[in-house]
């Protein structure tokens, strides 16, 4: 059994800054639509545990559909088109990402899964509790953990760049002004980060011991930088400053107290809100370290995904650990993503990635090709 990893759907041409986290309904439809045509099963994670249990071999055949984050999108686009195709997927919810508001908003059942009933505006954002529960009571999708944040924070004392507008630090805003969080994906909110601010060597939160910097420090900083043009000049006298200003790091006690508010709060939530167990948690870019780890162990969550940061170094017979297969409707370059436009491109990946060698060889190819001629620009 192949777990798939997707995010977003509907929004590849939104002006969100990561739009390319999204797959298009093109190319979406025609994949759901080619994985019952062809007898596909699509099944929960509960389902894959059990299958596991007694089975080491990947059948190609049977497939859990995840998406990450809980974006609207995925009540709007990803529901009904799964329920249309008599599928199953499993959503990963961030409880501080999810809106507040109340009203169940309009999806493709609405407008008899007519695409351009709904304006693309109103797919962009995350899930509310009440669309959280209708999608979790239908059996069509499941829920489970994404932990509590999804936050990025400060690792070290290094300062490696100053805002001044780049659009890949609009998390900074989640830790500034938490309860901004459900809106940052349709609201330009990169105003709210000050210009000037520092940004330091940085990881996810699940996989570092948090540095935070002296606040009188991030207050000169701000101001001194209005009278500079030189921002890598500036940048060493910032570096030489933090001898005056040396922030600090959490302690071992604080770190752990972090790390438990997200792999235990984020499960406990779950857990109220749904009435159900919450057996599963997917580590947010795949990063955790020995403590979140052991810690996820210990609250009771029988498999999380398969993370980068110790891989197989940690081995626990109990603990399964969930190895997904990311597809995108985009090529990464250099110089950005580019949008493939063959409508039948997931379906190909899909291929190339359950056991199709010929295929996965084309498909490698053909991207190292486009790649080389984007980054000489030769397009």
């Amino acid at each position: 059994m192949y777990v798939i990893m997707f995010h977003s759907v509907g929004n590849e041409k939104s002006n969100w800054y990561r739009n390319w986290l999204s797959v298009s309904l093109e190319h979406f439809e025609k994949f759901c639509k080619y994985l019952q045509t062809n007898n596909y099963t699509t099944h929960t994670l509960d389902e894959w545990y059990e299958y596991c249990s007694i089975n080491k071999k990947k059948e190609n055949k049977k497939l859990v559909l995840t998406f990450d984050d809980g974006y609207l999108d995925n009540w709007v686009y990803v529901y009904p088109i799964l329920k249309k195709y008599k599928l199953k997927g499993t959503i990963f919810i961030n409880p501080e990402f999810v809106d507040p508001t109340d009203q169940i908003r309009e999806n493709l059942e609405n407008v008899n899964y007519k695409y351009d009933k709904i304006e693309k505006s109103k797919s962009i954002g995350f899930l509310n509790w009440n669309e959280i529960k209708i999608i979790n009571e239908s059996r069509v999708m499941d829920i489970q953990s994404h932990s509590m944040s999804h936050n990025f924070y400060f690792k070290s004392n290094k300062i490696i760049d100053i805002y001044t507008g780049q659009k890949e630090y609009d998390w900074i805003n989640w830790f500034l002004t938490p309860l901004s969080k459900p809106f940052y994906t349709k609201e330009d909110q990169s105003i709210q980060i000050p210009y000037g601010y520092p940004i330091f060597e940085f990881g996810r939160a699940l996989g570092l011991r948090r540095y935070f910097p002296d606040e009188e420090f991030i207050k000169k900083c701000i101001i001194d930088f209005k009278g500079t043009n030189n921002v890598k000049f500036f940048l060493q006298t910032l570096n030489r400053l933090l001898i005056t200003y040396p922030g600090y790091y959490e302690s071992d006690d604080e770190m752990e107290k972090r790390f438990r508010y997200e792999i235990y709060e984020s499960k406990i939530i779950l857990e109220d809100k749904l009435k159900k167990r919450i057996n599963f948690l997917c580590w947010p870019g795949g990063i955790y370290n020995e403590l979140s780890f052991k810690l996820a162990l210990d609250a009771g969550y029988k498999a999380t995904t398969l993370g980068s940061y110790l891989g197989d170094n940690i081995n626990i017979c109990e603990h399964k650990k969930i190895e997904r297969i990311g597809l995108s409707s985009f090529i990464k370059t250099k110089k950005g993503y580019y949008y493939v436009k063959n409508k039948f491109y997931l379906i190909k990946l899909l291929k190339s990635r359950t056991g199709n060698l010929f295929l996965k060889i084309y498909l490698k190819i053909k991207k190292e090709i486009f790649k080389f001629i984007v980054n000489s620009n030769l397009i």
